[in-house]
């Protein structure tokens, strides 16, 4: 597999012959991949758009690419169109949530405060964290393959989230009290249909927020009989939808009927 570098949409589909990738990527490049003159590299445009190219010319943090093919559509977000709705974690899990759910295609992240979140809504951390996330998603796309880079949202209250309209998506919360099944909820869903999923922090969504959800579109459904931690339940619920709906419904062994 060649190396992969994200560039500027602009670059991709330029005229230019070559182009010279610089600051942090080309840093990447030079003192990470340690890339040589010749070695391919594939250059992509977070928004699903990928080129080939070969190393023409490496330097002091940055290296010359030249194009070897044009552009053309990459691998993008998962089928099933999944929009991860996720109850603010404690510590650094919520970079493991990022980093997990971008491989396995989510199309965006929504972190939201809820009763249970340790952090809390102070305005002026919130752009470095969430920094910190895009760089991870697109750390995580690089390395899986992907061309485009999911968004990451701005953080809101619960509340203010279920307020927003759901545009057509099947809207689904993970909690342990729920009757229906993740699977049930899935496959009854229309073919094709897109999902907005939310899952709690630690300690899970309490009852009145399930009532907010509920009252927003939000069908409670159970992932089984075990308690999963928070970091846990963003893998398998994107794993179980996009075998149910998704690129690993195509031969998947993956046994889902307890979800």
């Amino acid at each position: 597999m060649s190396e992969r570098v994200r560039v500027e949409p602009s670059d991709l589909a330029g005229d230019s012959a070559s182009l010279v990738v610089d600051g942090d990527r080309g840093h990447h490049l030079v003192r990470v991949s340690r890339v040589r003159v010749g070695d391919a590299v594939m250059a992509f445009d977070g928004r699903g758009r990928q080129r080939p190219a070969a190393v023409a010319r490496v330097g002091r943090g940055e290296v010359l690419l030249a194009w070897t093919g044009p552009g053309a559509p990459g691998v993008g977000a998962d089928r099933a169109q999944v929009r991860w709705i996720q109850g603010l974690p404690k510590g650094d899990k919520m970079d493991l949530i990022v980093r997990q759910a971008t491989e396995l295609g989510v199309a965006s992240i929504a972190p939201v405060f809820t009763a249970r979140s340790i952090p809390r809504e102070q305005p002026q951390r919130w752009t470095a964290r969430l920094l910190r996330w895009e760089r991870i998603a697109e750390e995580a796309s690089r390395q899986c393959g992907r061309a485009d880079v999911p968004t990451i949202e701005v953080p809101v209250g619960l509340e203010a989230l279920c307020a927003g309209p759901a545009g057509g998506a099947v809207r689904l919360t993970a909690w342990e009290g729920a009757r229906a099944s993740l699977r049930e909820a899935v496959e009854q869903s229309t073919p094709g249909a897109r999902f907005e999923v939310l899952a709690g922090p630690e300690g899970g969504l309490d009852a009145a927020e399930v009532d907010v959800a509920r009252a927003a579109g939000f069908a409670p459904v159970s992932l089984g009989p075990r308690i999963l931690r928070a970091e846990t339940t963003a893998a398998a619920v994107l794993a179980a939808i996009s075998a149910l709906r998704g690129d690993l419904g195509a031969g998947c062994d993956v046994a889902l009927t307890e979800l």
